[in-house]
């Protein structure tokens, strides 16, 4: 599989429909990790791992690591051909990577976030897509949200991920009162 840079255009930032080549993106790129870094477990979070949810043409993904240095499995991406973005998410606290792959023809950006097993990234993230999958007015909440902080701000993710953020925080309330 090719890594290619992150695709910054304005076209990789609107939000569409879902398709289910992000599963198959995901896989080629679960595959290729895996293959490739001992004690490196992918996990496909976020929109597109949500059947039918409409969100941008970005696949995420928690990387579940065992070492305890999490900045030198960031490394192990970048050996890959990962690379790290100037973005709010890249702290010492969540290490980051990205890149863009094309699967059939079409271009697809991938975001990791390095943790270890039971971190917030991964848990939350899994209860998040569990309660998206299981109420429809939520994922239409979101959505409404994702297209809102469009309108705002389709390019910095910053700006983009705040103007979700009370969206998300209702949700995840809804989460804790299970």
């Amino acid at each position: 599989m090719k890594i290619d840079a992150f695709d910054e255009s304005l076209q990789q930032r609107n939000i569409v429909p879902y398709s289910p080549a992000y599963a198959e993106v995901f896989a080629r790129v679960q595959r290729h990790v895996e293959d490739r870094l001992e004690g490196v477990e992918l996990v496909h979070i976020g929109s597109t791992a949500i059947a039918g949810l409409r969100g941008k043409p970005m696949v995420d993904a928690a990387a579940i690591a065992s070492a305890q240095d999490l900045r030198a499995v960031q490394r192990e991406f970048e050996r890959l051909g990962f690379h790290r973005r100037p973005v709010w998410v890249d702290t010492d606290e969540k290490p980051y990577v990205c890149a863009s792959v094309v699967h059939e023809g079409r271009r697809f950006n991938i975001n990791i976030h390095v943790c270890h097993r039971g971190d917030p990234v991964h848990v939350d993230s899994l209860a998040f897509m569990k309660i998206l999958n299981e109420r429809a007015d939520l994922r239409a909440k979101y959505e409404a949200a994702k297209d809102h902080a469009h309108e705002i701000d389709p390019v910095n993710p910053e700006v983009y991920n705040r103007a979700k953020e009370g969206v998300i925080k209702e949700i995840q309330a809804e989460i804790r009162a299970r």
